[in-house]
């Protein structure tokens, strides 16, 4: 006989289970429409977005009837609108916001404002970064009239795919945006996020002093600055963090990728052997896009072991709130943009610090053209000239504006006085143990104007190639400017700006885009009663018949393949 009791708990049990997948039920209905609405919420917008529509945003559902667009953007895939099959004021939208914002904001208009992106990890990466117990992060994110959907696509992008402990705030500095949408309606809509503030500046004070206002508002051990067009993949934040946690000292970068700023796809770039490495420009003190050399590959035992990056881009920077203090955070005297990201890398680099990327973090950013001013361009010449008098010593000569000719870079004492007292390294130092691939020009090993021997004024000239022409080296009457000045360097490569000579043309000497990866642009400099031969591959330079152009032959005893160069250092590297 079964006891009542026993019905009645059974009967109870199941009325339970019954409440219970119910509730599951719903909660999975509900999560399905959280999830729908995450991928649709730019295109199905709330009161407080459509106060934050723009006059040259899309009809958003006339254009999605209209191109039959079903999702686009999700994934970090892209959209490319045949803009001749818009209507005409639709049309004009789309141009005009290009005009505007030098990206398609139309276009963004119509990607998720919270947009999932895969996860792209490389293998590892997901055990290596499980430590709960690191310090909590202020990102530090600085806008000037960005578009409102890309920039709250940053901030949805952050706020999802990091882990809530460590996010103690999100600090975003108003630059004295102008448009209207970035006001009162911005302000209503971050009202969903606790941990968002806005700082407004009331003067337009440029990015290297905003971003200063906003680090002196954040409150957490670790800043991360960010730019306000950027999207994070999942797992972006844990292995920047866990690095500095290990050595406070390490200004930590992730791996960037980009969004394109017309479709807003996002490119995935390299990975491993093949991911970026940025390393300085001179005389612009910029960065360019490098590859991981040999010897550095050789030396890493995972792919997912950190990286020593000789410089950095700055759209993405995680820091140490106490290092970055001690460096003297940025120099308060840069104005507007540029210099900010050289100048941190340099002196974390000279003063006992290291910069790394971190392969396991990985970041997408926006790069678009930047509209050129003369006040841009001044700023900019102001900024460099100070970081190479504060930062390069003997090496300052080497780049733009050293001398304040350009541009007056002000007192820059402050910035000495740092230096000496954190007892830094002279920028030799740099050279030598950080970056000793660096190409300066007007540095190389030989340096200057190449004159054949036995023509005597005539020089090898990088010339213009004119169409057709198969050989775009030339020989030309000495001048020792521009076209003349060449350099050999680290690398072997014998170089003129961003250009090398290149064997790999049959008879003919090319130059091509430097690609680093030595091959046909590693040349021997043969030094015989102080002229020089030029060999690759077994093969000498030599000049044409009518001696208007190099040309790659077999080494004989010819003055026609002698070369006066001035020799101008020993090798950085045996």
């Amino acid at each position: 006989m079964v006891s009542p009791w026993l019905g009645f708990r059974t009967r109870r049990s199941l009325r339970r289970a019954i409440s219970m997948c119910c509730l599951i039920g719903v909660i999975v209905a509900l999560m399905y429409r959280i999830r729908t609405n995450h991928n649709k919420l730019s295109r199905e917008l709330t009161d407080a977005l459509l106060r934050l529509h723009h006059p040259y945003d899309p009809n958003v559902k006339l254009v999605s009837a209209l191109m039959n667009l079903t999702d686009p953007g999700v994934g970090g895939t892209g959209l490319l609108l045949d803009v001749t099959k818009l209507p005409k004021e639709e049309a004009e939208k789309f141009k005009r916001s290009l005009e505007q914002w030098e990206y398609s904001t139309y276009t963004s208009s119509f990607v998720p404002l919270q947009r999932s992106l895969p996860d792209i990890r490389l293998k590892g990466c997901h055990s290596l970064y499980t430590d709960l117990n690191l310090p909590e992060t202020s990102v530090v994110i600085i806008f000037h009239n960005e578009h409102w959907s890309v920039l709250l696509r940053t901030i949805h992008s952050v706020m999802d795919n990091s882990p809530r402990h460590l996010i103690k705030e999100i600090i975003l500095v108003d630059d004295a945006s102008t448009d209207k949408t970035l006001k009162e309606p911005l302000e209503e809509y971050v009202t969903r996020f606790r941990k968002v503030k806005i700082v407004r500046v009331e003067s337009n004070v440029g990015l290297t002093r905003a971003r200063m206002i906003g680090f002196e508002q954040s409150t957490a051990p670790v800043a991360v600055f960010m730019d306000a067009h950027c999207e994070c993949f999942p797992g972006w934040l844990e292995p920047l963090v866990t690095r500095i946690a290990q050595n406070q000292s390490i200004i930590t970068t992730p791996n960037l990728h980009s969004v394109h700023p017309k479709s807003f796809q996002i490119n995935e770039w390299g990975h491993g052997k093949e991911m970026g490495i940025p390393v300085l420009v001179f005389p612009y003190l910029f960065f360019t896009w490098s590859s991981m050399s040999e010897e550095m590959w050789k030396k890493r035992k995972r792919e997912t072991d950190p990286v020593r990056s000789p410089a950095m881009v700055g759209c993405v920077i995680a820091v140490s709130r106490s290092w970055f203090r001690k460096l003297g955070m940025f120099d308060p005297g840069l104005e507007i943009w540029g210099g900010q990201a050289t100048e941190l890398a340099i002196k974390t680099w000279l003063c006992g610090g290291g910069l790394e990327i971190i392969p396991c973090s990985n970041v997408a950013h926006l790069y678009h053209p930047h509209r050129p001013s003369e006040k841009r361009r001044i700023a900019y010449n102001r900024n460099i000239a100070r970081v190479s008098n504060v930062w390069l010593d003997k090496y300052k000569q080497f780049s733009d504006n050293y001398d304040g000719s350009i541009a007056e870079f002000g007192d820059i004492s402050d910035r000495i006085a740092l230096r000496d007292s954190l007892k830094c390294h002279p920028f030799e130092f740099y050279l030598t143990h950080v970056n000793p691939y660096q190409f300066i020009p007007g540095n190389g090993i030989y340096t200057g104007p190449i004159r054949n021997v036995e023509l005597g004024t005539h020089c090898m000239d990088s010339g213009g190639r004119r169409k057709g022409d198969s050989v775009n080296v030339l020989l030309y009457f000495c001048h020792g400017q521009g076209n003349q000045l060449w350099d050999f360097t680290e690398r072997r490569e014998i170089r003129i700006g961003g250009q090398c000579l290149d064997s790999g043309y049959g008879d003919n000497v090319m130059i091509q885009n430097c690609h680093s990866q030595r091959g046909n642009q590693e040349w021997e400099v043969v030094s015989l009663n102080g002229h020089v031969f030029l060999r690759s591959n077994g093969y000498c330079v030599g000049v044409t018949k009518n001696k208007s152009a190099l040309v790659l032959e077999k080494c004989r005893n010819s003055v026609l393949q002698l070369w006066t160069w001035k020799h101008n250092r020993n090798p950085r590297i045996s």
